[in-house]
């Protein structure tokens, strides 16, 4: 068996201070922020409030988005958390999602946050977290901690909203402070430096708490021998490389709380390595074929309808299931370079069809990779030619015409029979009311 500990003359990859990221990061998150808008829109205090947001309050089966402080540390509910699990007694209000509040709030926030530093050097990382690189902004501003508060400060005054400031010298360090010492407790900050390292990010106990470490890379490291992060700090590199590749290492010197990531420097995908995907939470089980396959087929034609208003078409086409009762699956495969609805919606049925238990789903994704440039209509020699050009410009009036009027002005049948869900979809912004 391979040995994966670490060899005493292995080198400590902290010993070269010289050598390692120097940066003030700041990585800042809105605490429960969908659940702190809806009570501010109230006029309750976002960490008192009794609110958990639902993505559909009429189905006992409907997803928590988020929950107010109160409502997490009280009666442990949390994002995934489903209605009926919610008891009576819990006294909670339960209220849907305005997904346009949100993202107001979110630009008025971020808003705020470019007053501290300059675009080059923000990156919005998701609706309610964002980095900031401070290290040229100290003449102005003052030290990390304080430049923290006068944000914490100014975003409260300004929004009612309060913020956990995570603080390092990568971006890696900063996102470990803050989910790990910063949200847990005011005045919502906390500063990991390399020297942190074994007392605080070694104390992590569980993989799946270290940013970019999920349940795949977790159970695959378990099967190694490797439960925490010391344990992974403390196996043999090239061992890690040979087992995960690039990824190896990266978990490793992660482990040891280094990452090299740059604002300055994002990584800008090549087109060919870009993807296209919709996925949907479904609100009831779906128990036959014939309503799997419609969800999936109206998903595909959103994908394709995306694919056609970027100019662009795909080789390679897959789904997701999750089932109800757990577990899922994914599986896809290569197609001739299309954009076209009906052969998209061919390929997830096929798909599905091949691939099913006959168990009833919950989740269900399509997605459409291996991306190039639409240079003309792609004809086949097995294929109706006449047919595939009237497929495309059949999809060319649609998105005309639902761009202009709609997608109510002109809807294939199928999303009108049981397992549709475009229609009930059409108002909902990201997947939720507006």
């Amino acid at each position: 068996m391979e040995s994966m500990t670490m060899g005493f003359n292995q080198t400590n990859p902290l010993a070269n201070d010289r050598s390692l990221p120097q940066r003030d990061i700041l990585c800042i998150d809105c605490k429960s922020f969908y659940a702190s808008t809806e009570a501010i829109k109230r006029g309750i205090n976002p960490l008192a409030s009794k609110i958990a947001v639902l993505s559909r309050e009429e189905s006992q089966g409907g997803l928590i988005l988020a929950a107010s402080p109160y409502a997490k540390d009280t009666y442990g509910v949390k994002l995934g958390t489903r209605k009926y699990e919610v008891q009576p007694d819990m006294n909670l209000e339960m209220v849907e999602p305005h997904m346009a509040d949100y993202i107001h709030k979110n630009l008025e926030i971020n808003h705020i946050y470019r007053q501290f530093t300059d675009k080059q050097h923000w990156y919005p990382y998701s609706i309610d977290e964002s980095f900031l690189d401070v290290t040229g902004s100290h003449r102005l501003f003052g030290e990390n901690n304080q430049i923290a508060a006068a944000i914490q400060k100014k975003v409260l005054a300004q929004t009612g909203i309060v913020t956990t400031v995570g603080m390092g010298p990568n971006l890696l360090l900063a996102k470990l402070a803050l989910d790990n010492e910063a949200k847990k407790g005011a005045p919502w900050q906390a500063y990991w430096d390399y020297k942190d390292v074994p007392t605080k990010l070694w104390q992590i106990s569980d993989l799946q708490d270290m940013w970019g470490i999920g349940h795949h890379y977790a159970k695959r490291l378990h099967q190694l021998g490797i439960y925490s992060v010391y344990d992974l700090a403390h196996a043999d590199v090239a061992f890690l490389k040979r087992k995960f590749g690039v990824m190896g290492a990266q978990l490793y010197y992660h482990a040891w709380g280094i990452d090299y990531s740059n604002l300055e420097r994002r990584y800008l995908p090549r087109l060919d390595s870009k993807g296209y995907g919709n996925s949907q939470v479904l609100m009831r089980d779906y128990l036959t074929l014939s309503d799997c396959v419609t969800v999936l087929k109206e998903i595909a034609a959103q994908v394709a309808t995306r694919l056609r208003r970027h100019h662009v078409q795909a080789s390679v086409v897959g789904i997701s299931i999750g089932y109800a009762a757990g577990g899922h699956f994914s599986t896809q495969m290569k197609i001739t370079p299309t954009n076209l609805t009906e052969e998209l919606q061919e390929a997830v049925a096929y798909l599905f069809k091949k691939k099913w238990n006959g168990a009833p789903i919950r989740n269900a994704g399509v997605r459409c990779s291996r991306i190039s440039k639409q240079l003309g209509l792609q004809l086949g020699l097995f294929k109706d030619q006449q047919r595939l050009v009237q497929q495309a410009v059949l999809d060319q009036i649609i998105d005309k015409i639902q761009l202009r009027f709609g997608y109510k002005a002109l809807m294939r049948a199928n999303s009108l029979t049981k397992g549709g869900t475009a229609l009930e979809r059409t108002n909902l912004v990201g997947g939720h009311q507006a």
